[in-house]
């Protein structure tokens, strides 16, 4: 069977839709209707003489064929990807769109100031930032980069760490004038805390290490929030004790508006940050340089530089 330039695309749209799991979201990936999605699809089962998946009301279905077809899928994919690439490479000026995803709190306070000046520097560049506090996964939805907070999976993307965050337990000056008496971690349970909570986590057990040793308490309180920097706010309204990340509080604690408390216990968090992006023969040269970029500047801003 000869392959034409329709056919291609067509097995690109077919490895989408099996990564993807349904039409509708590989149409949305490539910007496309879903009709067309479907048309394409057709018109690639009719080239090859069998169908491609077995479709149900909730799920699709590779059938033998198609799992046979997807190895072949996979290799024209990578092959135009790497033309893309050959292409982007061998061009001496910078310019394109990037789409790079970090989490909220980091990308506000670390990351957009960072990518305002790497767009000056290179003009022809636009950058999409999405800021969403959950997993990204970067292939599906076509990312560059991502900005990635904690201990990673082995996977097939490239990890470069940028430093550490670490933690630090802070209030308000006019909250701790009210509250009882905080000397020892075990004292939390008698405050108002505040922390972090998603729809699959609640960070409130804290643990901290001392002279003494080790201890973890699970603290609690009337307010918990999905967005760090949020929190943050809430510290600063007197609402409670907060734990967060020290590179979030900016002038805060050094302006008196938040004061660190148990100075005596470290807390016992510390995490890394990495930039990951996918990996690949050849990086495309807009991508190289924003890595490149953010690995040379980003860790002075998590070390406060």
């Amino acid at each position: 069977m000869a392959l034409e330039n329709e056919n291609m695309q067509g097995l690109v749209l077919f490895s989408h839709i099996n990564r993807l799991g349904s039409l509708s979201a590989a149409a949305r990936l490539m910007g496309i209707s879903r009709s067309s999605v479907s048309k394409q699809l057709a018109a690639l089962e009719k080239k090859i003489g069998s169908r491609l998946f077995n479709r149900t009301t909730r799920k699709i279905v590779l059938t033998e064929v198609g799992r046979q077809i997807l190895k072949e899928a996979h290799k024209v994919e990578l092959a135009l990807q790497t033309i893309e690439h050959i292409s982007e490479h061998s061009q001496s000026r910078i310019a394109g769109d990037l789409k790079v995803s970090c989490a909220s709190a980091q990308g506000r306070v670390h990351l957009i100031g960072l990518i305002t000046r790497f767009i000056a520097l290179y003009p022809q560049i636009n950058v999409n930032l999405q800021l969403e506090d959950r997993f990204v996964d970067m292939v599906a939805e076509n990312m560059d980069i991502s900005i990635r907070v904690g201990y990673l999976p082995d996977s097939s993307l490239i990890a470069r760490k940028l430093g550490d965050l670490s933690g630090v337990l802070c209030a308000s000056p006019e909250y701790l004038s009210n509250a009882p008496v905080l000397k020892t971690p075990c004292d939390l349970l008698h405050h108002r805390c505040l922390f972090y909570r998603n729809s699959k986590l609640a960070m409130n057990s804290w643990s901290f290490i001392s002279e003494e040793g080790e201890e973890t308490v699970t603290v609690s309180g009337p307010l918990s929030i999905n967005d760090p920097s949020v929190l943050i706010s809430a510290a600063l309204a007197h609402a409670g004790v907060l734990l967060v990340d020290k590179g979030l509080l900016g002038d805060t604690m050094r302006e008196g508006k938040l004061v660190p408390v148990l100075e005596g216990y470290q807390p016992l968090v510390s995490l890394p940050i990495y930039i990951v992006y996918p990996e690949r023969e050849l990086i495309p040269a807009k991508t190289k340089a924003l890595v490149d970029f953010l690995l040379e500047e980003m860790p002075h801003m998590l070390r406060g530089e």
